[in-house]
């Protein structure tokens, strides 16, 4: 009982260490606590608090015993799932400290059990308070506190009562759970019984001795005690005995009348089961054979080799399964390299015709050549994974060839910051959202259409870049078909757009590798824009 108790208490304040350590585990937190917050504007102050917020709320939430943890910088910050009255509350703690522990870079603090409010609503509150440091310093960052709902801590004992036995918490003050009602123990005897060898002993109260034995929680400096009254435990004791000797002595009989049963009714069949798996021989070349026996087997025999034939015959399937695999593989390895062969034959074709056209003058055809080569061999040459600056020459060509097709027809613009040139990405995503932008944007419309290819990293180390047009845009009832296609499950499908690829390939494929809460976005009104943004996270290099 003992265990089970230390268990609930571990369990009562699991994730503690993790809120300890905090800022240690999340980056971003180290530099909130850290920063001075007086000297922040207003938009990183919000920012930051409600990140740190965030995740504390998160954290608290996972653990059904904790009602609120705050944390206080040395700057005066306060960060917590309940701000408005944390000050207060870190104050009235405070008076109630029971146990301290302080050493190099570490100090802790826990409170005796007291009255507090949280959002004004009255709980019995026990807290427990860590200083936060950084690894490289000895300065300390905040103290963290966190408050826990001993009301909650009280019901998960009560599961352990016994009417027998009696358990009892005492801290540094005093008892602060019971049981009983009713315990007037003393805690210099129950310190007594703990600093003997074996942590047993005897109290006395209200006249009646008791049985007890004690164990310390290091961490809360808590002193669990179990006891028994004397009377109950020599009673108890002589009826386990009786009871254990009655279940030897039922054991022994049933073992005496029932051996030579259980030993006919199974070496009998195992043996007849054994003499005909010695008929069946298994080589390395050799398939397994099926166990074939009488009719007037016993019943354990028939199951077992029926149980065989059938594992027999899987094995059989998974190995012709495996061949057919290996087969299928050959197959699509072999069609690959005839897929890869066609274009860098039109690669090299193209090349040969730029070269002759730059040789008669046709200009025009020279370039097309060239850009459509590039194109080509772009999409043979490599893997998936791509810089965003070899996916921005691949769509310039792709542009050159449509401004040739439709000239004067429109202007790309690009502004793309600089620093994510060498940001990675899935290859061959931006050319299909240029293609929509033209086909359905700019080249239907009567005016000179406009398109805009912009780039940028957010705060959140996401990478975002939008295709903007000025052209038809589309209407609502369009608008929210095309969102409810989008917001598919990968394992719905997908329904192809008229440019290929289009819109919600791209986004499946974005998903299918990044994560569900990426792919794309699209707004756009009717007659005025069309505007689609790529979302996907920057992804440090392998090393």
């Amino acid at each position: 009982m003992n265990s089970q108790w230390e268990m609930e208490i571990e369990t009562i304040t699991k994730n503690l260490d993790y809120l300890k350590y905090l800022p240690l585990i999340d980056k971003n937190i180290m530099t909130d606590i850290r920063n001075d917050y007086e000297k922040q504007s207003l938009k990183k102050q919000l920012s930051s608090k409600e990140y740190v917020n965030g995740i504390l709320e998160d954290i608290s939430g996972i653990n059904p015993f904790i009602l609120r943890t705050t944390i206080l910088t040395e700057n005066g910050n306060v960060y917590g799932n309940f701000v408005e009255d944390s000050l207060t509350q870190i104050k009235q703690a405070k008076k109630h400290i029971a146990y301290s522990r302080v050493g190099y870079k570490n100090e802790e603090y826990v409170t005796d059990v007291y009255e507090g409010e949280i959002n004004m609503l009255s709980y019995k509150l026990l807290t427990i308070a860590y200083a936060m440091y950084p690894v490289e310093s000895d300065q300390k960052l905040a103290t963290i506190y966190i408050d826990l709902d001993f009301e909650e801590i009280e019901k998960s004992f009560s599961v352990f009562s016994n009417d027998e036995i009696e358990c009892c918490l005492f801290n540094r003050n005093g008892i602060i759970y019971s049981s009983e009602k009713e315990n007037n123990f003393l805690l210099e005897d129950v310190k007594k019984i703990y600093e003997s060898s074996n942590h047993q002993g005897t109290l006395e109260a209200d006249g009646s001795v008791w049985n007890a034995y004690v164990v310390k929680i290091d961490d809360l400096d808590w002193y669990l005690v179990q006891c028994m009254q004397r009377k109950s435990f020599l009673l108890n004791s002589i009826k386990n005995i009786l009871l254990f000797c009655f279940g030897i002595l039922m054991v022994f009989v049933f073992l005496l009348f029932g051996g030579m049963q259980l030993i006919s009714r199974i070496t009998k069949p195992i043996t007849e089961f054994s003499n005909a798996l010695n008929q069946v021989t298994l080589h390395k070349k050799q398939k397994p054979r099926h166990i074939q026996l009488k009719e007037d087997v016993p019943q354990e025999i028939s199951t077992m080799v029926s149980g065989y034939n059938d594992l027999v015959s899987r094995i059989e399937e998974n190995i012709i399964l495996a061949y057919k695999n290996e087969i299928s593989q050959k197959k699509t390895e072999l069609q690959m390299l005839q897929y890869q062969i066609n274009p860098h034959f039109l690669y090299n074709t193209l090349n040969i015709v730029s070269a002759l056209a730059k040789l008669n003058g046709v200009d025009e055809i020279s370039e097309i050549s060239e850009c459509l080569s590039h194109i080509f061999h772009y999409n043979v040459k490599g893997g998936n994974i791509v810089q965003l600056k070899k996916e921005l020459e691949n769509l310039q060509c792709y542009v050159k060839i449509q401004s040739m097709r439709f000239p004067g027809k429109f202007d790309v613009i690009y502004n793309v910051e600089e620093e994510m040139l060498t940001c990675e990405m899935l290859k061959f995503i931006l050319q299909p959202l240029m293609e929509n932008a033209m086909e359905h944007g700019v080249i239907p419309c009567k005016r000179r259409g406009r398109i805009e290819v912009t780039g940028k990293i957010t705060s959140a180390n996401i990478a975002e870049i939008s295709i903007c047009d000025n052209g038809n845009g589309m209407s609502d009832e369009t608008l929210q078909m095309l969102h409810q296609e989008l917001e598919k499950d990968l394992q719905q499908g997908v329904n192809q757009s008229s440019s290929g690829i289009g819109l919600i390939n791209v986004h499946q494929r974005i998903k299918n590798y990044y994560g569900e809460e990426f792919g794309i976005l699209v707004e756009s009104n009717q007659g005025e824009y069309t505007c689609v943004t790529v979302r996907f996270p920057v992804l440090e290099k392998e090393v």
